[in-house]
């Protein structure tokens, strides 16, 4: 069928592929040579532009992209990247997925830090993704190297395909395999793949994050089905996890671009990789999954990357209002005051002056000036204003959104339904919260008996743990005031085995005792599992950390010194625990059944009311990137104002809290409030 008079392509480029795709396509369609400085109406006549380069320019290509998208017109790259060929992705007017989306994850899934510099900085540079780049560009790019990879065969073999694709996209009976994708062919071999990838939310040609508003932030909570009265998560989710593995993970273009499995462990522990590289982010993300079964750890730790992926950044909106709190409480709106998430003091803000990895913390005032972003109060059952930097603790700092706390993933959490989300959140802060008084008040908590557990499966794997490892396990109630049982547990090495970590402290939290006790263990064995080469390595730099708590900079620095014997005494609180107890006795059955409903909305609603009612809102800010749709998935931001936060970096803690120099009295564990200078001086154990 003779289509020469129906439809208008244009051509941009020039060389050998360029030249032959001109061949095929004249005969076919009216074919109009295109340069990057063309007129626009010159773009605007055409149905589809084919972008053609025999060697990688990626300033043409961006360039060729931008002037499609602002055209309205589709594009079809084909070029080649070293020695393969690539041809897409097909770009749709006014849809997502652009070529600036794909070389955005194709630089994303590059593995080797020194490539993705090179890629970045030479190939990639900043000034082109603003779209300066000219028609110089093209061809230079043309004529400064041959592609010695090109041969005829392979040239007719990419022409081939990408007619092909040219074909379906102006047929519209069927998507083209480009869409979301990038097909390539190896030019030694000419085997031919396909790599799916997905849009960038953020993309600045074709993403489509709208403003922020409090209808967005309204939350109103639905049914959730659980499968038993003793698991919190939703009966049927939208995708299995071998679709959930099929969806993100794919090594050249995928959004994660690693996944391995250590199988050496008493249980297998996935741990998957993402890098972000945007224009405002440069973010690296690991997820761990430690579970029984070797497919189950695989989708926990993609799951958890996933969920680090949404609270760095905001993702599907942007923040509208840039105020000072003093400002918002003048306008009466509703915003949540920052001084009860906790600050730092004010020695810890000149020295985060001081500190090249946070040089835009500044000391909060009521007339400070940063962005919001809206999340949902349960206490007043309406939308509330957040700091956008406690929503989302990679959020960019400028001068003109400066951040006064340093925070982390802290209360993030990510779920088969919104409601699954909020309470595996709410799991999360009050772990994390318990954790932290038991620290900086030194508690002396009741250590819970092992041989009172129930559970066979458990009870066989702490033997396990112990036979494989070496170490001895003690369990303390850290439940405290919470409304779900929250364990800490220690690790010892009992032998004092030369060259071996001395301890390890983890916690666990969930409605059941005793599967608090499983998650536990579960993050034990992931922590065990790093190499002892690790510690032995590092001791020198712990033992320096040991003695100069300031060099407590990074998450792994703060287990490190407590692999040090040298460090043993100061769990002394928690080792020399005169207090015992049963499984039994510290926790009644008719408190785990408050949590037991075959609907985990009626869970969620009981936990959230337990606070309430003391006092303490639950906080929602919706995270969920569009990232997470094609999988039904839902990611939250959970604040319990008042809750002690976990940070990293011991400069970076914030324990100026009434609740930490009030509950330890309230509880009896001391006659007075906790001032000040008795808060426990050394880093957290935490990892």
């Amino acid at each position: 069928m003779n289509t020469r008079t129906e439809h208008t392509l244009g051509l941009l480029g020039q060389g050998s592929i360029y030249q032959q795709m001109l061949r095929s396509l004249e005969n076919l369609y009216q074919i109009l040579p295109l340069a990057l400085d063309s007129p626009r109406q010159d773009f605007t006549r055409c149905r589809l532009i084919i972008y053609c380069a025999d060697n990688w320019s990626p300033q043409a290509l961006l360039q060729s992209n931008y002037r499609c998208i602002e055209a309205g017109v589709a594009l079809l790259p084909l070029y080649t990247r070293f020695d393969k060929a690539t041809i897409g992705p097909c770009v749709v007017p006014g849809q997502e997925g652009c070529a600036r989306c794909a070389e955005f994850r194709k630089l994303g899934a590059t593995s080797s830090y020194g490539e993705r510099e090179l890629l970045l900085q030479h190939l990639f540079p900043r000034d082109i993704t603003t779209n300066t780049a000219t028609e110089t560009n093209l061809v230079d790019s043309v004529e400064r190297a041959t592609q010695s990879w090109l041969s005829p065969l392979s040239i007719s073999m990419l022409a081939t395909l990408g007619i092909e694709e040219i074909h379906t996209y102006l047929q519209n009976t069927v998507v083209p395999r480009t869409r979301h994708a990038l097909l390539t062919i190896a030019l030694d071999t000419l085997e031919c793949s396909r790599h799916p990838f997905m849009p960038l939310s953020t993309c600045l040609n074709c993403g489509q994050r709208i403003d922020d508003s409090p209808e967005l932030a309204t939350i109103s909570l639905q049914p959730c089905p659980k499968p038993d009265v003793s698991t919190y998560r939703s009966r049927q989710p939208l995708a299995s996890p071998k679709e959930i593995l099929a969806t993100y993970l794919e090594p050249q273009t995928g959004l994660i671009n690693s996944l391995s499995v250590e199988q050496q462990s008493i249980l297998p522990i996935g741990s998957a990789h993402l890098h972000i590289e945007t224009d405002d982010e440069n973010e690296t993300a690991q997820g761990t999954g430690c579970t029984f079964r070797r497919q189950q750890s695989m989708v926990v730790s993609v799951l958890e990357v996933l969920e680090r992926y949404a609270g760095l950044n905001t993702r599907s909106k942007r923040a509208t209002i840039q105020a000072s709190y003093q400002q918002l409480i003048q306008d009466a709106q509703p915003a949540l005051d920052p001084t009860t998430l906790g600050l730092h003091s004010p020695e810890q803000y000149q020295q985060n002056q001081k500190d090249p990895h946070h040089p835009l913390l500044v000391p909060y005032h009521p007339g400070l000036v940063f962005n919001w972003t809206w999340g949902y109060s349960f206490m007043y059952h309406s939308p509330i204003l957040i700091p956008e930097h406690c929503a989302y603790y990679g959020c960019p700092r400028t001068p003109e959104n400066p951040a006064f706390v340093y925070d982390v993933s802290n209360g993030c959490a990510l779920g088969n339904c919104l409601e699954e989300a909020i309470f595996h959140g709410m799991m999360e802060v009050i772990e994390r919260d318990a954790f932290l008084l038991t620290w900086y008040a030194q508690l002396s908590l009741p250590r819970l008996d092992l041989q009172s557990i129930k559970d066979p499966g458990i009870n066989i794997l702490l033997k396990r743990l112990e036979q494989h490892y070496g170490y001895s396990i003690q369990v303390f109630n850290a439940s405290l005031d919470h409304a779900l049982p929250c364990l800490c547990l220690l690790a010892v090495d009992e032998q004092q085995r030369e060259g071996m970590p001395r301890a390890y402290v983890v916690a666990g939290s969930h409605p059941q005792p005793e599967q608090a006790l499983l998650r536990a263990l579960r993050e034990l064995i992931a922590n065990l599992a790093m190499p002892v080469q690790h510690y032995q390595q590092n001791r020198e730099w712990a033992l320096k950390m040991l003695n100069d708590a300031s060099l407590v900079q990074h998450m792994p620095d703060h287990p490190l010194i407590y692999n040090l014997p040298e460090a043993f005494e100061r769990l002394h609180f928690l080792y020399q625990s005169p207090q015992h107890t049963t499984f039994q006795e510290a926790f009644h059955p008719r408190e785990q059944q408050a949590y037991e409903h075959l609907d985990l909305r009626d869970d969620l609603n009981d936990l959230i009311a337990y606070y309430l009612k003391r006092g303490t809102d639950t906080i929602i800010v919706d995270q969920t990137a569009p990232e997470h749709l094609p999988c039904g998935l839902r990611c939250v931001k959970v604040l319990l104002p008042g809750m002690l936060p976990m940070t990293f970096g011991h400069n970076n803690r914030r324990t100026n809290l009434p609740r930490l120099q009030q509950l330890p009295v309230t509880l009896g564990y001391r006659s007075q409030p906790l001032g000040r200078a008795e808060i426990n001086p050394h880093p957290h154990p935490f990892f």
